[in-house]
C-alpha cells in the first residue's frame, strides 16, 4: 500500500453539532484535508472498547452462521463462526465438543455496534507488541507484506524455532520488526506469550461478565492508523498531549515522539484555526465539486453507496471531454471515500465512453488512487450496464454513521 504525502495531523476534542467529539484530519502542506478519524468524546468512557477481551455466555447458536454471546447482562454481540472455529471454555455446558447455549468463552472485542447491528466478537484471541502480535485460531507465522522476501523467510524460521508447537497460537509480524534485533523480537515474542499463557490459567477462574483483558485506548487506536512519515502532530488539549507523550514511550510509536507539538492559544482553537467544522460539513455533503464544474453525487444507503459523475455544464459530448472529467471524478473519488470512511459496495455511473482503451485507462487511474487507501480498496471492473463496482474494507463506522448517531 502507498501512502499519500502527508503534512500535518491535529487531534483535538471539539463541540459538533450532535455532541462532542474526538477528531483528528490529516492536511497536506496546502492544508487540504486527505483523511479524517472521528469517535465519541475521549474523555467519555468506552464500556466496551475495541480488543478488550470478556467471559462471555453464549445465548443462542445459528447453526453453520454464528452465535450471540452476551458479555453483560444487558449487552450482547455476534461471533461469525465462519471465522471461528476455536474456543476457550471457562464452562462447558454437556460433553458435546460443539458451541452450545449457556457455554461460557473466552470473547474479544472486534468492531463496534453500528445502528442496530449488534458489536461483532472474535473468539481467536489476539495480543498486541510492538512489533508483532500473538494470535490464536492459527498455527504459522504471518509476516508483513511490505517487508522482503529473505526478511519474511527469516522472521519465520526465528520464530518457528523458539516456538516448537505452533498449534494453538502463531504470530502476525509488523514492518517495523526489521529494525529490531533478533534477540528483542524473540524477547517480545516469549513476553506475548507469557500474557497468553497468564489469561489461559487466571482467566478460567473468573466469573462470566468479566473483563479479563483491558482494550486499546482510543489515542493509541488513533496512532495505530498514521503513518511516521508525517511531518507534524499537533493538539491543543493537554491532556491528550500528556497522553501522546506517554504512548510513545513504546517503541512501536517513539518516531511519532519528535514531531508532536503542543497548541496553547486558547482564544482561537486548531478546530476553528484549521476550519475543521466545514471539513466535517463539506463531508457529509452528498455533493463533491471538482476544479473543472463537474460534480460527484454521493448516495450512502445501507446496502451499497452509489456515486453519479454529473458532467454540470461542462461538454462531456466529445470523448477526449468525458474522459478527462472522468479521471478527475476518480481523482476525488479516491479522496471522498477516505474522508467519507464509505466502505461495502461502491457502484459509480462515468460519464458515458466509447472508446475501450479510454475504459481501461479509467480503472488503471482508479486503481492507483485508491492505493493511497489504508483500507482495502478493490477496483472490479464495469458492470453490464457499464458502471464500475468497487469494494473497501470496513475497519470503522463511516463518518455519517458516528456525526449522525451522536446525541
Amino acid at each position: 500500500m502507498k501512502t499519500y504525502k502527508m503534512h500535518k495531523f491535529i487531534l483535538t476534542n471539539m463541540e459538533y453539532e450532535t455532541g462532542k467529539i474526538f477528531c483528528g484530519v490529516y492536511f497536506d502542506a496546502s492544508n487540504h484535508p486527505l483523511d479524517i478519524m472521528v469517535e465519541k468524546d475521549l474523555y467519555q468512557d468506552n464500556l466496551y472498547p475495541n480488543e478488550a477481551i470478556y467471559v462471555g455466555k453464549v445465548s443462542k447458536i445459528l447453526p453453520n452462521q454464528g452465535a450471540f454471546v452476551r458479555i453483560s447482562s444487558t449487552v450482547s454481540g455476534y461471533l461469525p463462526l465462519t471465522d471461528n472455529q476455536t474456543f476457550f471454555y471457562v464452562r462447558k455446558i454437556g460433553k458435546k465438543d460443539c458451541l452450545q447455549a449457556e457455554d461460557e468463552i473466552f470473547v474479544q472485542i472486534k468492531k463496534q455496534p453500528i445502528k442496530t447491528k449488534e458489536m461483532v466478537l472474535d473468539s481467536n484471541l489476539s495480543f498486541h507488541g510492538d512489533h508483532m502480535i500473538l494470535v490464536t485460531g492459527s498455527s504459522n507465522v504471518s509476516v508483513s507484506q511490505k517487508l522482503k522476501k529473505a526478511e519474511k523467510a527469516h522472521f519465520k524460521e526465528i520464530l518457528c524455532e523458539k516456538f516448537n508447537d505452533l498449534s494453538e497460537f502463531g504470530f502476525v509480524v509488523r514492518t517495523n520488526a526489521v529494525k529490531r534485533t533478533d534477540e528483542e523480537l524473540i524477547l517480545e515474542a516469549k513476553e506475548l506469550y507469557e500474557e497468553y499463557q497468564h489469561l489461559m490459567t487466571y482467566g478460567k477462574n473468573r466469573m462470566v461478565f468479566e473483563c479479563v483483558k483491558k482494550g486499546k485506548d482510543i489515542l493509541e487506536e488513533f496512532l495505530r492508523r498514521l503513518d511516521p512519515s508525517i511531518c507534524e502532530i499537533e493538539t491543543d488539549d493537554k491532556n491528550i498531549y500528556d497522553s501522546l507523550l506517554s504512548i510513545m514511550e513504546k517503541d512501536m510509536y517513539a518516531p511519532f515522539k519528535s514531531n508532536l507539538k503542543y497548541y496553547e492559544d486558547k482564544s482561537y482553537p486548531l478546530a476553528k484555526l484549521y476550519g475543521i467544522h466545514t471539513v466535517l460539513e463539506n463531508a457529509l455533503k452528498p455533493t463533491a465539486w471538482l476544479n473543472s464544474g463537474a460534480n460527484l453525487i454521493i448516495e450512502q444507503t445501507e446496502s451499497m453507496t452509489v456515486v453519479d459523475v454529473n458532467s454540470s455544464k461542462q461538454n462531456s459530448k466529445k470523448e477526449t471531454n468525458a474522459f478527462q472529467i472522468n479521471v478527475e471524478a476518480a481523482k476525488e473519488l479516491a479522496l471522498q471515500i477516505r474522508l467519507r470512511n464509505i466502505s461495502g459496495i461502491i457502484i459509480v455511473d462515468f460519464i458515458n465512453m466509447k472508446s475501450d482503451e479510454n475504459k481501461a485507462q479509467l480503472l488503471s487511474v482508479l486503481r492507483e488512487e485508491t492505493k493511497f487507501d489504508p483500507c482495502k480498496v478493490t477496483v472490479l471492473d464495469y458492470t453490464k450496464l457499464g458502471l464500475v463496482e468497487i469494494t473497501r474494507e470496513k475497519r470503522y463506522p463511516s463518518l455519517k454513521e458516528v456525526l449522525t448517531l451522536k446525541k
